[in-house]
């Protein structure tokens, strides 16, 4: 009997995995930039000598790392039955609503990794790279 629950959990697992394997690079990026607003956080405390905990760190991460996760896989699931039909009639992107709402969640913890940038260094990365990329672009046009 055990081993026919074992094997029936396997096959379900394994068709879950499978389901949602189209977006595990989304569910990578948006676990990962969780994982460096995380570190972005921890760095800031210790440079402005704020007091950190392990247990404080965890009680940040893990919650926020499983509900953002679990809403992109919520979304995905309404995406793939109902809302991905309806969008592609007029738009030819899969899965539109299920990357915009990553792309929302990646851009939350950027702007974070951005204040914790500036709280430390006093400037913004984003704000350094935007000049960067307008300076490129003048040049490009001035070579032209």
């Amino acid at each position: 009997m055990k081993q026919l629950i074992a094997a029936h959990a396997s096959v379900f697992m394994k068709t879950i995995l499978v389901f949602f394997s189209p977006i595990k690079p989304i569910i990578l990026l948006v676990g990962l930039s969780t994982i460096l607003d995380t570190i972005a956080g921890i760095w800031k405390a210790k440079k402005l000598k704020e007091k950190v905990s392990s247990r404080k760190a965890r009680k940040g991460l893990i919650p926020k790392l499983v509900s953002y996760i679990v809403a992109v896989l919520l979304v995905y699931t309404t995406d793939f039955f109902i809302i991905n039909e309806l969008v592609s009639n007029f738009i030819s992107i899969d899965y539109l609503s299920t990357k915009l709402v990553s792309l929302a969640l990646i851009s939350i913890e950027i702007k974070s990794i951005d204040e914790s940038f500036k709280a430390v260094k006093g400037c913004s990365f984003l704000q350094k790279i935007t000049d960067i990329i307008l300076k490129a672009r003048d040049i490009r046009k001035n070579l032209k």
